[in-house]
């Protein structure tokens, strides 16, 4: 019969190789290597084991933390990595730690948007803390990862911390958007930190709270609204769910006060999406490692982070242009069924444009200024389907000429310009002398059964919105 010691015994060089494997997956191996029957409950054991044995106690875990900052500073100067403590009954014990590598930082400012996603995923590790996270976008539409931290739940004090880090990693910076998921106290948290930032809501996120409340056309109403580049139109839509359901009015303004609207977006932006997809893309590349010890978890991520800008580094040197080529591709695939629009030339640079689909509404184009009054090229920075209609008049225009130096081939590069040091393994780190015994932080009461590695729907998607799904009071 397998006990728990033989499981750990052989289990060693297998997390070793892939520190990701989980308990199913190592069961049916060592079955089948071995030819035997285990308890599931054995292996959870051995594999424990076995991990302490790789990666020591987690009081030794969050004690490397100090060594990996360390050795970070060490290879890569100018990144920002900070482990703060706390004193809690007489006891110094771990409170957060936070890591923004500097070629990251140089590569948003010379390459990408200014526009920034926050949010956080719940660890499911020894440790049932937080990863916060700091994406954003290339020129490519990529996530672009920017800053981490562990922190142990979603409070104020935590999040001021993290935009407080955030705030030195970056410096001033104006115009800046930052998009959060409708958590209070990161919203409270951007408002002190980033006060002149245009500040925005998931709206993916409001409407999973809002169908819960509303129903029937109000909700039909809000996606039209909040997908509106023209204040005139989200007028429109927005009287008509009034006109229905008064209490919306005051039910946006106590719970969804930020900006969930393109109409109210700063247009120097150049980022038109109203929901925070790069939070999820972000979960999604990492949701592997959520369960591994905190020094290991931020050696890993950094590793993640390291490999990144290479890969997309040799992509930006095969591409050829102005423009990132799929962002071309993106405009011309928009030129085809533009017949219902009409256009009238007043001149070289300007014109009319009539859509015959839609009650006959007409736009003025001029290309000089990037500017249609539909507002959409504006805010894109991309040429609307007035501008297209326009400049298909011309023989073979450079689409390239209209589209914003964001998409630039240019920028791309900039952005994947630096390299992120390597680091040496874990034994090689600087050894780092402490006035004070760091132990690791309280534990905290545990869910019954195996932590999710995914995140929970929402209803809009399918989902019952997770096991805390109370009603907002309207």
């Amino acid at each position: 019969m397998t006990s728990q010691g033989w499981v750990a015994q052989r289990t060693v060089p297998i997390i070793q190789s892939d520190p990701t494997i989980g308990c199913k997956e190592l069961l049916g191996h060592l079955e089948d290597t071995y030819g035997t029957t285990i308890e599931y409950h054995t292996v959870w054991k051995g594999k424990d084991i076995a991990q302490k044995e790789i990666y020591g106690s987690m009081r030794q875990s969050f004690q490397y933390l100090f060594n990996f900052k360390a050795e970070v500073e060490k290879r890569s100067p100018g990144s920002i990595v900070e482990v703060d403590i706390k004193m809690v009954h007489g006891i110094v014990r771990f409170n957060r730690f936070f890591m923004a590598l500097k070629p990251c930082i140089d590569g948003f400012k010379a390459g990408c948007r200014p526009y920034l996603s926050i949010d956080s995923t719940a660890l499911t590790g020894k440790w049932r803390g937080h990863l916060a996270a700091c994406t954003t976008l290339d020129g490519h539409n990529w996530m672009y990862p920017l800053a981490l931290a562990f922190i142990d739940g979603e409070t104020d004090e935590n999040w001021t911390w993290f935009m407080s880090q955030l705030n030195r990693a970056l410096g001033p910076i104006s115009p800046l958007a930052i998009c959060t998921d409708a958590c209070k106290g990161l919203e409270s948290a951007v408002k002190k930190i980033f006060p002149h930032a245009d500040q925005r809501e998931c709206f993916r996120n409001l409407m999973a709270n809002f169908s819960k409340n509303f129903q029937g056309d109000v909700f039909g109403r809000m996606w039209p609204a909040a997908r509106a580049y023209r204040p005139q139109v989200f007028n429109y839509h927005m009287n008509k769910i009034l006109a229905e359901a008064p209490d919306v009015h005051e039910y946006l303004s106590r719970y969804h006060s930020l900006k969930w609207m393109r109409c109210m977006f700063d247009p120097s932006i150049k980022c038109h999406y109203i929901n925070n997809n790069l939070a999820e893309s972000f979960n999604g590349w990492i949701k592997d490692y959520k369960e591994l010890p905190p020094d290991e978890l931020a050696d890993t991520l950094r590793e993640l982070v390291m490999k990144l800008p290479e890969k997309r580094r040799k992509i930006g040197m095969k591409l050829k242009g102005k423009i990132i080529p799929a962002i071309i591709q993106q405009i011309q695939n928009r030129t085809r069924g533009l017949k219902h629009l009409k256009v009238g030339k007043s001149g070289v640079a300007s014109c009319e444009v009539r859509d015959t689909s839609k009650y006959n509404l007409r736009h003025v184009v001029k290309t000089a200024q990037s500017e249609c009054t539909c507002l959409e090229w504006q805010h894109t920075g991309k040429p609307c389907e007035h501008a297209l209609a326009f400049l298909l008049d011309r023989r073979n225009p450079k689409w390239e000429d209209y589209v914003h130096d964001y998409f630039s081939l240019e920028k791309f590069r900039a952005a994947y310009a630096g390299e992120v040091e390597p680091l040496t393994d874990r034994s090689q780190w600087p050894h780092v002398q402490f006035p004070f015994d760091m132990e690791a932080p309280l534990d905290k009461k545990r869910g019954v059964g195996r932590p999710r590695k995914n995140r929970y729907k929402i209803f809009l998607e399918g989902g019952d919105g997770g096991p805390k799904n109370k009603k907002e009071p309207k």
